[in-house]
């Protein structure tokens, strides 16, 4: 799939001009205007509707999802970072690695604190 959005020439933007269903092959011809949200898999989709729906209350994320807190910041984070935005500083990257590391059980809680408190 072509994730073009914008021309490369102007950074004008984009119309499509028709559609095709792959199975059936019904054409339908308009002008479609493009979107941010085309370039998501409906996995991250169903992630940004839960997001929504739970108001983003990450804590109601972990329940409806059955994922850990680390896995909610981590997978929103690649979402902001896909709509071509910066997420938090640094330290909240390096935080989310240690936390993920610790979820997975890579680390043990003492070496968790350890790095955590070397962050500052």
């Amino acid at each position: 799939m072509n994730e073009l959005t914008n021309c490369p020439y102007c950074s004008g933007d984009f119309v499509i001009k028709e559609v095709e269903c792959q199975s059936c092959k019904t054409l339908i011809k308009s002008n479609f205007r493009v979107n941010r949200f085309h370039m998501f898999k409906p996995d991250e989709l169903y992630f940004i509707e839960v997001f929504l729906k739970n108001e983003g209350n990450i804590k109601l994320m972990e329940k409806d999802l059955g994922i850990s807190y680390p896995t909610v910041k981590s997978r929103l984070k690649n979402i902001i970072k896909t709509l071509g935005y910066k997420s938090g500083n640094s330290n909240s990257e390096e935080r989310l690695k240690i936390l993920n590391a610790l979820s997975e059980g890579e680390i043990n809680t003492k070496e968790a604190l350890k790095n955590l408190g070397e962050l500052g």
